[in-house]
């Protein structure tokens, strides 16, 4: 199994590095496109992935439970997805998703704000002032994105394994580069224990699914680890048949062999906003 996370500059030739590489290695690429398809079949509205991709949230609507449902959907969808085939996972904050992921190449394509404007100039035909402002708004809608559902910065070098600016590189060599990476020795033996991560970090993320959404069970703090189809949930219910129903919704998760129970019953007036 082998993951590359992509993360591009609007202008910086990164969704062409990401169509190469897919062509060069024969893996599938999960884009925005195919990610809503996948939101959808789980249950998510057109609407909602559109109001919530890569943008950066107002003040109000961070009061809203949306937020998380987006979030906890969407690593549910792109566990799965990776689970299944080797891919190229562009933007979405997958080098985020798949931090822990080994073998997993954190990729970020970026380029001088003078070369990206004269690529959208070309591109969209439009002037160097209309230019920037897209570049501007494109950057501070992916660092909002990036500060609000992960809490890092979407920019940081040391988020990512390597950092291509594609000014002087070009597409051909940035290939070659991450091919090498992936051939690497160290980064394959990392890759061949990557299946059963991906696996359990699946498992764990259905499971707040099934709890949250599927079941409708009303768990604050709600946290699902697994360790080879052991599932431990923690968080607080406000009453034990909410604990238990949570353990059945768990419970029949695929790939779910066991259920410990973490979770603390407190019956407090927090819950009355629920």
């Amino acid at each position: 199994m082998a993951i590359v996370t992509l993360s591009r500059e609007l202008g910086s030739k990164g969704s062409e590095i990401a169509d190469s590489l897919a062509s060069r290695l024969g893996f599938t690429r999960l884009d925005k496109d195919s990610l809503e398809a996948l939101l959808q079949e789980s249950g998510m509205s057109r609407a909602v992935f559109e109001r919530e991709d890569e943008k950066s949230p107002g003040f109000w609507e961070q009061l809203t439970l949306e937020k998380n449902r987006y979030l906890d959907f969407m690593k549910a969808a792109m566990y799965r997805f990776a689970e299944q085939r080797d891919c190229v996972v562009i933007g979405r904050g997958g080098n985020v998703i798949f931090r822990d992921v080994p073998g997993a190449l954190k990729l970020r394509v970026v380029a001088p704000q003078k070369v990206r404007a004269q690529r959208l100039r070309e591109r969209f035909t439009v002037d160097e002032h209309q230019a920037v402002r897209m570049i501007r708004q494109s950057d501070h809608d992916r660092a909002g994105y990036h500060r609000y559902f992960f809490a890092t910065s979407w920019d940081a070098a040391a988020e990512y394994d390597l950092v291509i600016n594609t000014a002087e590189i070009t597409t051909a060599q940035a290939c070659d580069l991450v091919a090498a990476l992936l051939d690497s020795p160290a980064r394959q033996a990392a890759a061949a224990r990557a299946p059963s991560v991906i696996r359990n970090l699946r498992i764990g993320q259905d499971v707040v699914v099934a709890i949250l959404y599927r079941s409708r069970v009303p768990l604050l703090f709600l946290d699902a680890t697994c360790v080879d189809g052991v599932v431990t949930v923690s968080g607080t219910a406000r009453s034990q048949s909410a604990a238990d129903h949570a353990v059945q919704a768990a419970a029949c998760v695929d790939g779910v062999t066991k259920v410990i129970n973490g979770i603390e019953v407190v019956e407090f007036a927090y819950y009355a906003g629920f």
